[in-house]
């Protein structure tokens, strides 16, 4: 009796055939019994009421006892069908329409279940938070300098994301409900709707995935009751382009919209408590930030605490006015204060609170506490992305299949163990991404690694297009493991997925030169920073040392073991330092025990390499482990030994 296009008949298929699963042993929820046919016992007596029939022991009646058997059995599964679709009555609820809720109400309905999503909001999208960002910065990229330009970004944006999310949910059949829901127990939940005249409903399920994401912080002094005062939420209210903008915390969202609006022209000034900008990120990449904010002209003020914010004078709800004072005195006028403190957990209000005697626990930042399959403790609770501390909306969409997979799936899922690490991207100007570990932690575990900075411009792509930026690898020296790769430029968020994957195997540098990637694309970064890794491995050179003073010693070192293996040389260890000594007598001609510079330079000639004196600064800086060739009086003997065995191995 339902009504469906072609396109959804199979997900109408599915949940039926889930449902006539749920009595395909004959079992009911309502304790009915189960009849099994055996050999001594073709069916066992049922009562009357559930099975009418005058049981006839003779061996000729045995078929039509078995047929009336089984067409009761249909008839119990076909009752249970309707039982456990009656309204209001759901194998599964989700909370929160984000990219996490979506993403489990659709891979609990593509199993066959009935299930429905609770969201209060009227538009469900599936996007982040952060979506909003990515829209303005895309209308920046584009050349925006009005307000209307950038509507039109975003309302295109909500448009095509409405339709992609509700597609999802219309093909797999998702009940949406838009309203408020609140937990009344372990199994029930009552929906107020958005609607002024809808009634209030009242929900039972089986099972129940938590995904009502985060919220902005507000901490004092900030009123965020004042014209002109935003939070990381209520900035995607905003209809119009400040003329002067402070900006408190320089974390991403900060960042973000900080170099968004600069872009549009606004006067921006980030002021942050600490001593560091998003001080979780490789130092490259800080370094990178800071000079990418004040080629914009973004202001930035470290170690700055807000005393106090109040309404500037002759400020409108149209043209407002604020006023911002420092613990230090200072007084910042501006006509937007947008706050970006982070954010916490979207746990209250949802009725959590009566469930923390079975187990749920609220930790800080308002976070659920879940383990590692995101179960709550309590029932079939589960709760994914945001609310659960996920971070990031791939990360919480992941989540939210897995809780699927442990409610309804065979229970392989359960203890699975994810990525150690998941690549991260900023959509700053231009975007920046990373995947493993920063050179701090590094240095902190102890780790004897090293690291390659290599630029856009020495690929062909970055050539052809003249963007800037790079791409930083961080890798073990013992098996040259990698170990963390950090991307600032254009199209990092796309492709710090490569190393991420290679971080995770735990491949080496030696793999990574071995995978061909498409012509003139930025990947051809990894290929150039494993190349250049594997040369210093082999040149045992330090994350500084310069590689192309140890590549001409190298020459030199090679030129000596060739001559060796030509003259057929037996002890080659002994062989070389004899061999190395004569080749000092030869080139130390003033025989004062050093070799100059000009004899260096010399030396080299006869290899048929003519440097320039900056090449022979480098090599001997490189031979005396010193800066810039700073040593004046030469190069010692043992120090000359020193190096070309170095190079040599």
């Amino acid at each position: 009796g339902i009504l469906c296009s072609q396109r959804q008949r199979p997900a109408l298929f599915r949940r039926a055939a889930a449902a006539a699963g749920k009595m395909g042993s004959g079992a009911s929820k309502g304790g009915g019994k189960k009849y099994e046919a055996t050999a001594e016992a073709p069916i066992e007596t049922a009562p009357a009421e559930e099975m009418p029939l005058t049981l006839d022991t003779a061996p000729a009646k045995q078929p039509r006892i078995l047929l009336q058997a089984s067409k009761s059995r249909a008839s119990l599964v076909m009752n249970q069908v309707a039982l456990s679709h009656q309204e209001g009555q759901y194998d599964l609820i989700v909370m929160g329409g984000g990219p996490a809720g979506v993403r489990a109400a659709v891979e609990g309905a593509g199993r066959g279940l009935r299930v429905a999503l609770v969201e209060p909001k009227q538009v469900i999208t599936g996007a982040p938070t952060g979506a909003h960002s990515k829209c303005m910065r895309e209308a920046v990229l584009h050349g925006a300098k009005s307000w209307p330009e950038v509507e039109a970004v975003l309302k295109r944006a909500v448009k095509l994301t409405e339709n992609a999310a509700m597609n999802d949910l219309i093909t797999n059949r998702v009940e949406v409900l838009h309203g408020s829901g609140y937990l009344t127990g372990d199994k029930s939940m009552t929906v107020t709707p958005i609607a002024a005249d809808g009634e209030v409903s009242e929900l039972t399920f089986d099972s129940l995935v938590i995904a009502t994401g985060s919220k902005s912080n507000r901490f004092p002094p900030v009123n965020f009751d004042l014209p002109g005062v935003y939070d990381s939420d209520t900035i995607a209210t905003i209809q119009r382009i400040p003329k002067r903008m402070i900006i408190q915390g320089a974390g991403i969202i900060g960042l973000e919209y900080g170099q968004i609006f600069a872009g549009l022209g606004t006067q921006v000034t980030i002021i942050e408590m600490f001593d560091q900008v998003v001080p979780f990120l490789d130092v490259s990449l800080q370094d990178a930030c800071k000079e990418a904010l004040k080629k914009a002209g973004v202001e930035i003020i470290l170690k700055a605490k807000f005393q106090e914010v109040r309404a500037g004078t002759g400020g409108t709800e149209e043209e407002p006015a604020v006023e911002i004072e420092l613990a230090d005195g200072r007084v910042f006028e501006c006509d937007c204060l947008f706050s970006a403190c982070g954010r916490s957990g979207n746990s209250k209000g949802f009725g959590l609170e009566a469930l923390e005697p079975k187990g749920m626990k609220i930790g800080r930042g308002s976070f659920i506490q879940v383990d590692g399959d995101c179960w709550t403790g309590v029932g079939k609770i589960y709760a994914v992305g945001d609310v659960a501390g996920a971070n990031l909306a791939t990360v919480g969409q992941a989540q939210a299949i897995h809780a699927v997979r442990c409610i309804f799936g065979s229970g392989l899922a359960k203890g699975e163990k994810g990525k150690a690490f998941n690549p991260s991207g900023v959509w700053t100007i231009p975007e920046l991404a990373w995947a493993g570990i920063t050179e701090a932690k590094a240095i902190a575990d102890s780790i004897d690694y090293g690291s390659v900075v290599v630029g856009y411009d020495r690929t062909i792509r970055g050539c052809v297009t003249d963007d800037h930026g790079f791409l930083k690898l961080i890798y073990e020296k013992a098996e040259g493991t990698v170990l963390g790769v950090h991307i600032f430029g254009e199209h990092s968020c796309d492709l710090i997925n490569y190393g991420a994957e290679e971080i995770n195997s735990k491949r080496t540098v030696f793999d990574m030169l071995r995978f061909v990637f498409p012509a003139v694309t930025y990947h051809e970064l990894y290929n150039l920073a494993a190349r250049e890794a594997k040369l210093r491995l082999i040149l045992h050179l330090a994350p500084k040392e310069d590689l192309a003073s140890a590549q001409l010693w190298k020459r030199v070192s090679t030129a000596i073991q060739k001559a060796m293996v030509e003259i057929g040389s037996v002890d080659e260890d002994s062989d070389f330092e004899l061999v190395v000594t004569k080749c000092w007598k030869r080139i130390d001609t003033d025989g004062n025990g050093k070799l100059s510079n000009e004899e260096l330079h010399a030396a080299m000639e006869t290899l048929g390499l003519e440097l320039s004196e900056d090449d022979i600064k480098a090599m001997i800086a490189d031979a005396t482990q010193t800066s810039s060739g700073s040593k004046t009086d030469g190069i010692e003997f043992e120090e000359f030994v020193r190096i070309l065995k170095l190079r040599a191995n």
